[in-house]
């Protein structure tokens, strides 16, 4: 496959772990969405590789190194993954990085930037069973969207964002963890890599009719964001924007973000990299949490962001959040004491605005606002991480729209829609697992 070839079905894959020997398992993939497998050296058999090729998927071997780099190029795998601190080279064939996200390099990242560090997405539990609350009294939910909409942010838009992270070890389980985890990159634009516990796959190549079950569900979710990709990759809305690089956490799963998207406050991520390239548009309030850290052309910057009419929020005075080296992705205990600082400041400012849109009736979930490049249509994703149907969720929008229509995995169906004296209203009955409404 020619380079140019290659990075056109890279930017596009669908991609899924595969570890299974036997052809035959392949039979799974029958009608998904799944258009790429990183495949474990186990399932490199001949007639593996050429059942996939059958069914014209892409082949990327998993390589622990050089040597296993060599025998995948001789098998004729289209490129190499490598993955963590891996270092291999494969000759003329390409070579796939899924980094720890401290080595991400945003500012070239290839045809596709990936990481293989990501939070298992759910209402985070403690071991005595008892649930975390989030600073709005909410369930907190563990996941990995801010760092997502970061890395977003931060690459060009012709650039495929994935998090392959894998499931937790010695546990099977359910379809709605799968379409959590999928669900939880994809409202960001990113993509999955899809990977499935032992013992569910051991389930599944049993031909299990509980697990088979299971595997529908997680495939209806992914052809439903497929079919609406559209919606994902619109640019974030919001009048608040957050303007943020590495320094100040954006690479650690917990921050500024994840805080606010625990309060369903919508927000556009303002790359520190991209301040003096870029025109914010529409925003009412700049959140500029690390100012020390600007150099005297951003600070400059800022200012003009100010006098556009934009209020602009500043960090506590010296305030910079200490990162600690090696591969954590979540912050220690002494660094949520340097957010809760500035957090402090952020959460009074922000309050009860509407920045876009204000979400009531949605705990234990996460909302994500998207705007069509001409401006017409805005995408409200919800994503529900609890075990159970969330019903009777309210969305107030800024502005006055005429039409709503919610799309799930279960169907679609216009929206309630009604005017307010803030702009307009949108009741949602029910999300099951996850949703869209669009609006126009």
């Amino acid at each position: 496959m020619n380079a140019l070839l290659l990075a056109a079905v890279l930017s596009t894959c669908v991609p899924a772990r595969w570890d299974a020997p036997d052809a035959a398992a392949l039979s799974l993939l029958d009608g998904t969405p799944i258009s790429c497998l990183l495949m474990e050296e186990p399932a490199w058999k001949p007639d593996v590789i050429e059942a996939a090729r059958a069914r014209r998927l892409g082949l990327l071997a998993v390589a622990a190194n050089d040597a296993a780099a060599q025998r995948a190029a001789a098998l004729g795998f289209d490129a190499i993954v490598a993955e963590g601190n891996t270092q291999v080279s494969a000759g003329p064939k390409p070579v796939v990085r899924l980094l720890a996200r401290a080595k991400m390099d945003l500012a070239r990242p290839g045809e596709i930037a990936g990481t293989n560090q990501g939070l298992w997405p759910g209402i985070h539990v403690e071991k005595d069973g008892g649930v975390v609350a989030a600073p709005t009294g909410a369930p907190w939910i563990d996941t990995n969207v801010g760092f997502l909409r970061f890395v977003k942010a931060s690459v060009p838009a012709t650039t495929a964002v994935w998090i392959a992270n894998r499931p937790p070890e010695n546990e099977v389980l359910s379809g709605r963890r799968y379409v959590q985890a999928l669900a939880d990159a994809a409202m960001t634009g990113a993509r999955w890599v899809l990977a499935i516990d032992k013992g569910l796959q051991r389930l599944l190549l049993d031909r299990d009719a509980r697990a088979l079950a299971s595997w529908q569900q997680i495939v209806s979710a992914l052809s439903f964001y497929e079919r609406n990709a559209e919606y994902a990759q619109w640019p974030e809305a919001s009048q608040l924007a957050l303007l943020q690089d590495g320094e100040s956490g954006a690479l650690y799963s917990g921050g500024f973000m994840d805080m606010m998207g625990a309060r369903h406050i919508p927000a556009v991520i303002l790359p520190t990299g991209k301040l003096l390239a870029t025109t914010p548009e529409g925003v009412r309030l700049l959140l500029n949490i690390a100012p020390a850290s600007l150099s005297e052309e951003q600070k400059e910057r800022v200012k003009g962001v100010a006098r556009s009419g934009a209020m602009v929020v500043n960090g506590p005075p010296g305030w910079k959040l200490a990162l600690a080296d090696g591969s954590a992705i979540t912050f220690s205990k002494e660094q949520v004491k340097q957010l809760d600082e500035a957090w402090r400041e952020i959460n009074g400012l922000v309050g009860r605005r509407n920045f876009g849109v204000r979400v009531f009736g949605a705990p234990g979930m996460l909302s994500s606002l998207k705007r069509s490049p001409d401006g017409k249509r805005l995408a409200i994703h919800l994503v529900n991480y609890t075990d159970y149907p969330v019903e009777q969720i309210s969305l107030h929008l800024e502005g006055k729209w005429s039409r709503a229509t919610l799309l799930t995995p279960q169907g679609k169906r216009a929206g309630d829609l009604y005017p307010m004296e803030e702009g307009t209203g949108v009741d949602v009955d029910k999300v099951v697992d996850v949703a869209i409404v669009v609006v126009e």
